[in-house]
């Protein structure tokens, strides 16, 4: 029989409650125990409770199972995370050149400095890469603990401006050179300039100068600086003591003096003196003096200007208004190619008639330590080595010579062919003026006035007045 003095105190259940992060990026669960024989914990029961606060993403079930099937009471445990949203990244762009062009001097892949190399021209060809470009990501959405989508922050474009003479290649990764010329940073931007302009002169502060493009120096080209270029040169000044080169056309709106001059196209000098020309094009200036040139038309601007003094070729018929000084300072006047080839054929004579001595003295070699080998049935080791080597040595120019003999029946041939060329002196031509067409020479011994020297019918040069 029961005691009629207890009293009854009623069962209570577990207790689960259900903790989740303000950005419902976190979800943690803490039981509180039953008492008096309450109902225990079960997952069933856990489910039912998260999906009471909607929660259904992220669950860890394992866990969940671990806190009912261990009964684990007063203890709070992460049962639900989200999946975060991950931002894309932003673009980049890395460019390859410096935006400031250092000017000091270039050192070469041997460690020695050229300081008249200072670095103020960077060429660059097309197709070369001036900066590399990475395209900016979507990045991925995430999911929240309650299943609730969440949405990424998509990255942003690189940010930069396509110059002059540049494009994006084809997947737009690189912005890249579409023509050779010099790389420059303007604007914002970098562009490739086809024409380089110098304000001032060249000299220290500029340096030489190489290039793919055009060039136009404002100023004047000083003594020992250089300027190369693949397209055309003018200079405003003059050029002294300098060298130009180029692939095209070169005008030099002053003097030329001291000075090597060589290009592919034509050449325009107001005036020249004691340089070095060679053009395949047209040459002209108001005069000349004491030049060595070659060119493919030798011209002379004005009525007072001439060639005084040096040695100049042309691959054509000249109208020269004077040639020579009063003074007979020598000047030869060549025109035509056979001229060239005569002075060619000379030249290889002479190096035949070389050679064919040098072979009679190894014969002679040859012939005496043969007969000493004959005489003692052997030679010392360097006596045997000298007859080899004479031996061989006969065997090379016997070859070289028939080299020669071929180009010189070559010119024989192209001689045979007479050009009918001739110059005309508007003015004066002076003694000490030499002449030569084809592989006549025409010396003058007293002046003429308005002559022409030329080629008759039968190969013969002579003189006609204008």
């Amino acid at each position: 029989m029961a005691d009629i003095n207890t009293t009854y105190v009623p069962p209570v259940d577990c207790v689960i409650n259900v903790t989740i992060t303000t950005n419902c990026s976190e979800v943690y669960i803490t039981v509180d125990p039953p008492e008096n024989g309450g109902k225990e914990v079960t997952f069933e029961d856990i489910m039912q409770e998260l999906s009471s606060y909607k929660v259904c993403y992220g669950l860890n079930i394992d866990e969940i199972k671990r806190i009912a099937n261990n009964r684990l009471y007063n203890e709070r445990t992460l049962v639900a995370e989200w999946t975060p949203a991950v931002n894309g990244v932003d673009g980049t762009i890395t460019y390859r050149y410096e935006k400031q062009v250092k000017i000091a001097p270039v050192e070469d892949e041997h460690g020695f400095v050229d300081y008249k190399n200072l670095g103020l021209i960077r060429t660059i060809h097309k197709g070369d890469v001036i900066a590399d470009i990475t395209h900016p990501t979507e990045g991925e959405p995430g999911t929240d603990v309650k299943g609730q989508t969440l949405r990424q922050i998509p990255g942003k474009k690189a940010s930069f401006t396509v110059g002059t003479n540049t494009e994006l290649n084809e997947d737009e990764t690189q912005i890249v050179a579409s023509t050779d010329g010099n790389i420059n940073f303007k604007s914002n931007a970098f562009v490739v300039d086809q024409v380089v302009t110098i304000a001032g002169d060249v000299d220290a502060s500029v340096g030489n100068i190489n290039f793919v493009g055009d060039v136009i120096v404002k100023g004047e080209v000083l003594e020992g600086f250089k300027i190369s270029s693949k397209g055309n040169i003018v200079v405003s000044g003059n050029v002294n003591g300098a060298t130009l080169e180029c692939d095209g056309n070169i005008i030099i709106k002053k003097g030329c003096i001291n000075s090597k001059i060589t290009a592919h196209g034509s050449v325009t000098i107001n005036f020249c003196e004691h340089s070095n020309i060679r053009c395949d094009g047209d040459l002209s200036s108001s005069n000349f003096v004491i030049c060595d040139v070659y060119c493919g038309n030798l011209s002379v601007k004005g009525t007072h200007g001439g060639l005084m003094g040096g040695s100049y070729t042309s691959l054509t018929s000249v109208e020269i208004p004077n040639i020579g000084t009063k003074n007979y300072t020598p000047t030869v006047l060549t025109v035509g190619d056979n001229a060239l080839l005569a002075e060619e054929k000379t030249g290889l004579l002479n190096d035949m008639e070389k050679l064919k001595k040098t072979i009679d003295d190894l014969t002679l070699v040859i012939n005496f330590l043969n007969e000493k080998k004959k005489e003692l049935h052997t030679l010392p080791e360097e006596k045997e080595q000298m007859l080899g080597n004479a031996c061989r040595q006969k065997i090379v120019m016997g070859m070289d010579i028939k080299k020669i003999q071929k180009r010189i029946d070559e010119i024989d041939t192209s001689l045979s062919n007479k050009q009918f060329l001739s110059i005309g002196c508007k003015g004066y031509m002076y003694p000490g003026v030499k002449i030569i067409i084809n592989d006549q020479v025409f010396k003058v011994e007293a002046e003429y006035v308005r002559t022409r020297v030329s080629i008759s019918e039968d190969g013969i040069i002579h003189s006609a007045p204008l």
